[in-house]
């Protein structure tokens, strides 16, 4: 018996037995820059979101119950690698959306472990696959939470306000990404426990067309929410990576297709990157004292949109140099991750000012002021 067979059959016997069975419930939180919001937009990719940071949640579970041991938020440098790094000791990982955009974010910045997706659990991506729909339609963790919790204790953020505009990810931030991981824990319980699945309402079904349904979860779903089969997607997440397409049917991204070509694991070093950032630090704009990393480097990469971010990495793939336009907002982008508070600060600014006059003139001076830092970074590397 192969060493991967023994340990499906240890978890197996384990469940039976009541032996708890460590889970680790997470969810993930993006930074501004991530992905494009607002009227006429197009969307990017999962390859070009930035993680700003995440939530866990530790749980013991006996075959019966979950037992809550502790949690964890997961922020600051390096975001993407400390994430993978902490769930890495668990013995099953339970994620709604981990697997269908966390760790294709990540893995465009850090190495994602086989080891790790073989114990990776996707609920949203479980959900689309039963439900056998084109579209994940009602299969969003509010929708999920509301139909078979039976509350809607996931609070949505507006992305996009009237008179503002874009307001972006950060717009969460006042939330803690450790309350969805512990709705996540509360409906993989409820799916085992109750072993039935309800879909909630899409959004053009609020009114009462495309209500959800349901049914009873077969034992190859219980055994992949469980971890003694591998969940289908997990099984052959690199291979539908590559093609830029996670969910099925679910249409091939082309931007998607286009950036899985060039995860940190196929890239030399971007030495172009660094090059930039070297410039910024020799003519005082990133401290003295900061070294940025490869996974900084290819975070700044993120930042672009997307037309630009695989631009970049096709000219780190063939050691191509830069265009001007490319450094220039890189250039900011590696100003904005050497610069969290002032980034934070005026996010914090822009989420009030819609309540606020005093808010809003401290945006129209900050934005000021950021134009004269975007000038001073382009004078560098331009």
């Amino acid at each position: 018996m192969g060493k991967a067979a023994r340990l499906r059959r240890e978890r197996a016997e384990g469940l039976r037995r009541g032996r708890p069975v460590h889970v680790v419930f997470t969810d993930v939180d993006y930074e501004r820059g991530s992905r494009a919001h607002g009227k006429g937009v197009a969307p990017v990719g999962p390859e070009g979101w930035v993680i700003g940071r995440a939530g866990l949640v530790h749980a013991e579970w006996d075959g019966e119950q979950l037992n809550f041991t502790g949690d964890e938020l997961i922020e600051g440098t390096r975001p993407a690698s400390a994430w993978i790094e902490a769930v890495r000791p668990a013995r099953l990982v339970v994620g709604h959306g981990i697997l269908t955009s966390d760790l294709r974010s990540a893995v465009m910045v850090t190495d994602v472990p086989d080891r790790l997706l073989a114990r990776t659990v996707d609920t949203l991506a479980l959900a689309h696959r039963l439900r056998g729909k084109q579209y994940p339609g009602g299969c969003n963790l509010s929708a999920l939470a509301t139909a078979n919790l039976g509350e809607t204790s996931k609070t949505r953020y507006p992305q996009w306000i009237p008179g503002l505009g874009d307001l972006g990810s950060p717009n969460r931030h006042d939330a803690d990404p450790r309350e969805d991981a512990l709705l996540v824990a509360r409906l993989w319980q409820h799916m085992l426990t109750e072993r039935t699945l309800a879909w909630g309402s899409s959004a053009r079904g609020a009114l009462g067309a495309n209500r959800g349904g349901g049914g009873p979860l077969d034992e190859q779903a219980l055994a992949e929410l469980t971890g003694q089969q591998r969940q289908v997607e997990a099984d052959q997440w690199r291979e539908r990576f590559r093609f830029g397409r996670i969910l099925h049917p679910t249409h091939i991204d082309a931007h998607s297709f286009s950036l899985s070509r060039f995860p940190a694991a196929v890239l030399p070093s971007p030495v172009q990157v660094r090059d930039i950032a070297e410039r910024l630090r020799a003519g005082g704009e990133i401290p003295a004292e900061t070294v940025l990393t490869d996974e900084e480097l290819f975070t700044a990469c993120q930042y672009l949109g997307p037309l630009q971010h695989i631009d970049a990495r096709e000219r780190i793939a063939d050691g191509r140099k830069l265009i001007k336009l490319l450094r220039e907002n890189l250039a900011w982008a590696l100003w904005s991750i050497t610069h969290r508070d002032w980034i934070n600060e005026h996010w914090y600014w822009i989420r009030r000012g819609k309540q606020s006059a005093t808010a809003w003139n401290k945006v129209a001076e900050m934005n000021d002021e950021k134009a004269r830092i975007r000038g001073r970074l382009w004078r560098l590397v331009g």
